[in-house]
């Protein structure tokens, strides 16, 4: 009887691969149409709207080139085949994480907590709260695609396992371009939860697992910040995060292994996202 790795996904076929020269043209326009955003849209022009438009243009990028590698559905290139199991307890466990995260940061006095010296009222809340569903799971996706859907089934250069997980942890720390300059806790930081979130599509064999620890980390922060003043102390907050990616990743662990079709969906071979 085998025994499969912590961390393992079902193989995609090799016959299916796209040349590698085109495989490397793919990933790169995926990365510049990612953070474009933030680079033109934001920081060139200055012109928030715009760079809202451009994250949801960039979904349509990631289904055409998707499409040019031969899935008849664009983003199942990326492993986006939906799979409610994987999204669920992961976003679930990431929204209690956070803030368990944050009191361990206030007991340890790296955070200060308080509420809004003028809280909105609730009925603002609960309309922000929606807003923020919408607008942390837009660029939440788009950055799980390239960090990590695309390693995932596109270009399985590493294979699905802990190679797959340490190359797109790396990956996730380079998608944060604007903020490399930070400095290495930022770096280790990034690349605590870039572990967490790739052995999450790893375990699952489904980007959606991956898809939950980000938004819920996102979703958190933003619905923390409707209602509550967190300030940093003494600057260990990138430590924390990095502390709470290390959770995360054992948490992960503990998820229930899935089955090559329960990963895969149909096992059609003339569609490899299928």
């Amino acid at each position: 009887m085998s025994i499969r790795p912590v961390f393992s996904a079902p193989p995609l076929p090799v016959a299916v691969l796209p040349h590698r020269a085109w495989l490397a043209l793919a990933f790169l326009l995926l990365f510049a149409a990612y953070e474009a955003p933030e680079g033109i849209g934001g920081r060139l022009l200055g012109n928030a709207a715009l760079a809202a438009a451009m994250m949801v243009a960039f979904h349509a990028v990631a289904w055409c080139v998707g499409r040019g590698l031969g899935y008849r559905n664009g983003f199942h290139a990326y492993g986006l085949a939906w799979r409610w199991r994987a999204l669920l307890p992961a976003l679930a466990g990431m929204l209690v994480l956070k803030p368990l995260s944050l009191g361990v940061g206030a007991a340890l006095g790296w955070v200060r907590i308080q509420p809004l010296a003028n809280p909105p009222q609730a009925s603002a809340v609960a309309v922000a709260t929606l807003a923020l569903l919408v607008t942390t799971f837009i660029p939440s996706v788009a950055e799980d695609i390239v960090a990590r859907g695309f390693w995932l089934r596109a270009w399985p250069v590493a294979g699905q396992g802990r190679g797959y997980v340490l190359l797109s942890a790396t990956c996730f720390v380079l998608t944060h371009v604007y903020r490399l300059g930070k400095g290495p806790l930022e770096w280790l930081m990034l690349f605590s939860m870039g572990l967490a979130f790739a052995a999450a599509a790893a375990r699952t064999g489904s980007l959606w697992g991956a898809v939950g620890l980000h938004w819920g980390w996102n979703l958190a922060n933003g619905g923390m910040d409707l209602v509550l003043d967190v300030t940093p102390v003494g600057g260990w907050l990138p430590v924390l995060s990095t502390m709470t990616g290390w959770v995360a990743l054992g948490c992960v662990a503990l998820l229930p292994r899935w089955s090559t079709a329960a990963s895969t969906g149909s096992s059609v071979p003339r569609d490899p996202g299928e």
